[in-house]
């Protein structure tokens, strides 16, 4: 009862460093795209990965146990509530899937947009284990792909954008640096979208790119510290996403993760012209837990 507690908190963003301690919560969390990774970007590392002289799921030295994460994210110049509940496994600690449910409950009067909803699948493929052929400052290196849809079908309806759902692709590099004072963790990618607002406002006939990176350090044992960011897109015209970042403190405790967050998506424009491209400032939580 206690873990179905805990795991059902909602909250909001990073990952944990899995070579410090394999009684803690491992590399990376489920984000809000169910992927594994931070809270708005994929790490190269997959999820809950099966450590040495451990086992998976069912005891099993090639599936591993599933990781879940909930998040909350309040964005109070939108009046938004955005929600998102996921789970992810990995195969041979090399192949990662998962999916992850977003419910965006937006009550400005303004545009009156409702509630939304937004279903993500994701596949991750580690091409490149850190460190190998021996040489330890090589990064991990993976390629994703995230199919997403939305309920959310007024600007498709309109004609103004393509289609209500889509996908990403994403290639992405990841390097934990264990020589300095403290641990550091560096990750980098690029992000092939047509998603407006990520996805959750619809999809359109431009494919963009966009670089996303994080930074994460751990300057005290099971805290983490860290800050990511995720470069605007433009998927069609007059459809402009906004950059956005976050900076994050995260607590592990064993197989349990804990996570605050202060988000900015942009400047809110919810007083026009529509539709938003940015939704403002807040802050974020969120529940992790490693089978």
């Amino acid at each position: 009862m206690r873990r179905e507690l805990l795991t059902g908190l909602l909250a909001g963003g990073l990952f944990v460093l899995g070579d410090v301690s394999s009684a803690l919560a491992g590399p990376p969390l489920t984000n809000v795209e169910g992927v594994g990774g931070v809270a708005l970007n994929p790490l190269a590392y997959v999820a809950n990965p099966i450590g040495k002289d451990e086992t998976g799921m069912f005891g099993s030295t090639v599936v591993s146990k599933p990781n879940i994460g909930a998040w909350h994210i309040s964005l109070p110049d939108s009046d938004i509530n955005w929600e998102s509940a996921g789970i992810n496994i990995s195969f041979l600690n090399r192949i990662e899937i998962g999916y992850s449910h977003e419910s965006v409950d937006i009550d400005d009067d303004t545009l009156n947009l409702g509630e939304i909803d937004k279903d993500n699948f994701s596949l991750k493929v580690n091409l490149l284990p850190e460190n190998s052929f021996d040489m330890p400052y090589l990064p991990a290196i993976s390629v994703g792909v995230i199919a997403k849809s939305t309920s959310f079908d007024t600007l498709v309806d309109a004609g103004a954008l393509d289609d209500d759902s889509g996908e990403d692709y994403y290639v992405v590099a990841t390097k934990t640096l264990t020589n300095l004072p403290i641990p550091v963790i560096l990750n980098a990618g690029v992000l092939s979208t047509k998603g407006y607002v990520r996805g959750v406002l619809g999809f359109g006939d431009d494919r963009d790119e966009a670089f996303f990176c994080n930074i994460e350090t751990i300057p005290i044992a099971n805290v983490i510290v860290g800050w990511e960011y995720t470069q605007g897109t433009d998927v069609a015209t007059d459809y402009s996403t906004s950059s956005m970042w976050e900076a994050h403190v995260a607590w592990m405790i064993n197989d349990l993760t804990l996570v605050a967050s202060y988000a900015y998506t942009g400047d809110a424009n919810m007083s026009g012209p529509f539709p938003p491209s940015a939704f403002g400032d807040g802050w974020v939580i969120s529940a992790q837990y490693a089978f």
